[in-house]
Formats: C-alpha cells, structure tokens, sequence
C-alpha cells in the first residue's frame, strides 16, 4: 500500500484517499514540498494543521465543485419555466372564457332582428316625441285591419276595396337638394282615383287629394332634415271615399307629426264638410272626454282643457280632423307638437 494514497481531512478528520475525503467531499491539491502525512501517529517532522491554520509544509486546502448544484439549478429552471406556462396558460382560457360570456351577453339582449324599424308619431296620444326612426322594429308585427266589430279603431292604415266601380292607385315623390351634404329630405305618397266611367270627375277628386297631402312640397326646407307626407284610404265605398294623411316634420332630434284629412262625396266629387259628418255639441265634447280616457289613456294637454276650450278645438276648421273608417268616425284636433282622436261608433252619431 502507498502512505501517499491516503491521509486524513483537515476539515473532519476521516480518511482521505488520493486527495479526496470520503465523509465530506473535500479535496487538496498535491504541491511540491508537501509530504502526505502516514497513517497512525503523527511523526516527528508533521503538525496537525488547525482550522483556519496551515501546518509546516502544508498549503490550506481548497473547494473543488462538483456537478451536483448545477444540475440541481437545471431542474429548478425547467420546473419554474413549467409553472410559469402552466400559469399563463390559465389566465389565457379564462379571458377565452370572459370574452364569450360578455358576447353570450350581448346577443341575449341584442337578439338577430331587433333594434331596427319606423314608427311616424303616436297615434291617439298626439304627444311630441323624439325620432326614433330606426328603434323599435318587430318583425312579428302584423298589418291593422280595421273592423267594424273593433272597440275603437286603432291605428291609420288603409282599408281599400276591388269591388267597386272606382278603384285606389299610389302615386309617389321623393325630393333631395342638389347638395349632398344636405339630409333634408321630402318624401310624399298619394292615392289616385281610377274609375271605370266619368274619369274626368276622379282626376278632378284625384287632385283635391294631392293638393292636401303634398301642401308641405314646396317649403320641406323650412325643416331641418325635411318632411314626410303619407296618405291613407281610411274608408271608401260607393258613396264616399276619407283619406287621411300623416305629416311628419323632421327636426334635429324629434319630429313633429300633424294629421289632416278629407272626405269626398263619389257622385260629385264635393267635399263633404265636418257638420255634415257631425256636430260639435256639449254632448259631442263629452263623449270625447270619455272615448279619450278610454281610447288613449292620459292625454294631459285635453285632461286641461275646458269644456268651452275643447269644443273650440273640435269646431276649428284649421286644425280640426274628421274621417271615415270600418270602425266608425274618427274625431281629432291639431295641437302644438301633436294631435289626438278618438272613435265615435255609428250608433252612437
């Protein structure tokens, strides 16, 4: 056996073998002039090193690493690497999942085929209104027809007839000013008289119709974004023929809505007149009042008024509206900013 292959740890204390501790991992390096001590007693020429001390001949010994603590650190980015794409992962399908929640949400409140439509003014109510052209369209909405079975008539709409000696075309006009940057707009529909004898007559009654539907042609710039005027064959039969009309006067943010109307005797093409439709009298106003309540709920610009005042309203040649329908006769007025009718039934005139 070589002495020199053996010795013992400065730092421990247990047996070394070539240079290398076999209980703690140390190491020194062999240097000249330095004599591995020999196992047993210490001799003569050899001093326990202390620690922190050298002994004669003998140089500090140092630390060599060893691979174990980089791999360690190896094993240790590889795991923190794996939690970190563990992590973003998470966060990553739960925004996936926040996104489709909130659009989810959207789609519930915003179903496909809402939110678009045309709504000209309130009927009955006549109260003044914001523009709400584009807001509150239902597709599942179905056509007004009249009835003579109905309460009250419920709605302008047109109650035309294929069998008689006259017949209905529509006739239109659309306006626009030369300037694109201009949304003034005037669009007008009318009715047009056809009659299988004595034409000359329905073009003469054709005429007094248009002239009141499209009154407001010539000055629809007077109004920010314009006018609309639609015509509606209320009522026709042999004898008479009601057309009334919707006007509708479009501002910055509401739109004014007027209606007018008019009714002709066939046979002549006359004009007949509200006292001959009916007669404004105390019990007239009263049977308004109440229809009112009835027919349009509150309508606080006539809850004010007096007797004396709605009777006025009823008599004025200007703003007052008469016209026939299925139902019965309908009775309006004009105010500021709306209008307001209700239905007087046939028995009841």
């Amino acid at each position: 056996m070589n002495d020199r292959d053996y010795g013992f740890c400065p730092r421990c204390g247990a047996l070394m073998r070539d240079g290398v501790c076999k209980s703690c991992g140390y190491s020194v390096r062999m240097e000249a002039g330095w004599q591995q001590p020999s196992m047993g007693t210490p001799g003569a020429n050899w001093q326990q090193p202390s620690a922190g001390q050298t002994g004669t001949n003998w140089q500090q010994p140092s630390l060599q690493p060893t691979g174990r603590k980089k791999k360690r650190s190896n094993a240790a980015a590889w795991i923190c690497g794996g939690i970190a794409v563990l992590f973003i992962g998470v966060i990553a399908v739960s925004m996936v999942f926040s996104i489709r929640g909130i659009y989810e949400k959207v789609q519930k409140e915003n179903p496909p085929g809402y939110g678009y439509g045309y709504d000209d003014g309130y009927f009955g109510y006549g109260n003044p209104y914001e523009d709400d052209t584009y807001g509150n369209y239902d597709d599942s909405y179905e056509d007004y027809e009249p009835s003579e079975k109905d309460d009250y008539y419920k709605e302008i709409t047109d109650a035309t007839s294929l069998d008689l000696d006259y017949q209905v075309v529509w006739e239109s006009v659309s306006m626009r000013p030369d300037d694109s940057d201009n949304s003034c707009t005037y669009d007008c529909v009318y009715p047009v008289l056809v009659g299988e004898e004595d034409q000359e007559k329905f073009d003469a009654m054709s005429q007094t119709i248009e002239d009141l539907v499209s009154k407001y042609k010539d000055s629809y710039r007077d109004h920010v974004s314009g006018v609309s005027s639609y015509g509606y064959v209320t009522y026709m039969d042999e004898e008479k023929i009601s057309v009334a009309i919707r006007h509708s006067f479009y501002e910055k943010k509401t739109t004014t809505p007027r209606v007018e109307a008019i009714t002709l005797r066939v046979a002549t093409g006359e004009v007949i007149s509200h006292e001959e439709m009916a007669e404004v009298t105390e019990e007239l106003v009263w049977q308004f009042r109440s229809r009112n309540s009835y027919q349009n709920g509150t309508v606080e610009f006539v809850d004010e008024l007096s007797d004396e005042e709605l009777m006025e309203y009823l008599k004025n040649e200007t703003d007052s509206v008469m016209f026939y329908t299925p139902v019965g006769l309908e009775i309006g007025f004009n105010y500021e900013g709306g209008w307001v009718t209700v239905t007087l039934k046939t028995d009841t005139l």
